[in-house]
């Protein structure tokens, strides 16, 4: 099957550059999603100021991360024009021996800590059972669904249902080429109005990846149009957008429509501004976590989480370092994971180029 398109698209090196900033600022607000102190804190009160605090900086602000990762994700599948099953083989090396890879890892962490270091005492009130109870399905589950719906390192769950919207591929394209433009629209009615979540599928999925794949398609830019768009508008309508979520999670009405369409304007906004700075001096550190993102995405986990609950349980912060925590733990993060993928290009190139699908 060709894909082809009246206009084809081609990206600006201005649109190739922002996108890439875009991958690292999603794989920021991914690490915020992981340091949300509610894990360490259950009994935290939603409505206090802290509970608020949290869910604006751990949830509101960074739950598009991932959604923006499929949106580009979908959207670069059908950029350029070739088979489908060429570029199922290509993913072959970028998408699923990383994740096997990751997931062996995911595996050989808790495994190492639990049955060679004897610490299975420590892993009680986990998500994951312990490794010495696994049987035989669990050893296939855990490239699956194992931990509560995820893979056994949780963070491939993304990976996973990238791999099985890609393998929807045929379908997409089929829909969105003689449907036009009732495919996103019926796409959008799903997302907002009659949300669903699955294993390896949902609303929130088939809407960022198949709007991405969609402007490929069709040949509409999307990118573009953002680009064209009016700051100071975007800014008035971001801003209440932002009002509206944050209020609506208050008063417990209609949030998760309310987020989802915030999440939309969210994602235009952040694009709008990556673009402006794509332009101009963009910071150093934030070029190197972009070229990294990938890498740093996958080895976060679970070593944030491990860190988040120690850190807790020893040293009971309190103050305004609960406010501050998130910001730490995503500094702290970032810059292991760095180091980790630095050691690994300096030393070991082959064996991070088999991590990350060669994307170093």
């Amino acid at each position: 099957m060709t894909h082809k398109t009246e206009t084809p698209l081609t990206l600006t090196k201005r649109q190739s550059k922002a996108i890439n900033l875009l991958k690292g600022t999603s794989m920021l607000m991914v690490l915020f999603i992981h340091a949300n102190i509610k894990d360490a804190l259950p009994g935290l009160d939603d409505k206090s100021a802290l509970g608020m605090w949290t869910q604006v900086v751990t949830r509101i602000l960074v739950d598009n991360a991932v959604p923006m990762f499929f949106l580009v994700s979908g959207f670069l599948f059908f950029l350029k024009p070739s088979r489908i099953t060429d570029k199922w083989r290509k993913r072959i090396k970028t998408l699923l021996v990383p994740y096997i890879l990751w997931c062996l890892v995911g595996f050989l962490i808790p495994f190492v800590l639990q049955e060679v270091l004897g610490l299975a005492h420590l892993f009680y009130g986990n998500s994951l059972k312990k490794i010495a109870d696994f049987e035989t399905a669990d050893y296939i589950r855990m490239f699956w669904d194992i931990r509560n719906g995820a893979p056994i390192l949780s963070t491939m769950w993304f990976l996973r249902d990238l791999i099985v919207m890609m393998m929807m591929a045929p379908a997409i394209q089929w829909l969105a080429k003689t449907t036009k433009w009732i495919f996103p629209s019926v796409l959008a009615c799903m997302y907002l109005l009659f949300p669903f979540r699955a294993v390896c599928i949902s609303s929130s999925t088939l809407f960022w990846f198949g709007i991405g794949s969609w402007s490929a398609i069709e040949g509409k830019n999307l990118f573009t149009a953002i680009e064209q768009l009016n700051g100071k508008v975007l800014s008035c309508v971001w801003t209440l957008a932002l009002t509206a979520t944050i209020t609506s999670f208050y008063h417990c009405w209609h949030y998760e429509t309310i987020h989802n369409i915030f999440g939309i304007i969210h994602f235009v906004a952040i694009y709008k501004c990556i673009s402006i700075i794509s332009i101009s001096s963009v910071p150093r550190w934030l070029t190197a976590i972009s070229a990294a993102s990938f890498f740093i995405y996958a080895f976060h986990e679970p070593w944030m989480g491990y860190v988040l609950k120690i850190s807790y349980k020893v040293l009971h912060p309190s103050g305004f370092i609960l406010y501050a925590t998130p910001f730490i733990l995503v500094t702290f993060a970032s810059a292991y994971s760095y180091i980790a993928y630095a050691i690994l290009k300096r030393y070991t190139p082959r064996l991070l180029g088999l991590l990350t699908g060669a994307r170093s």
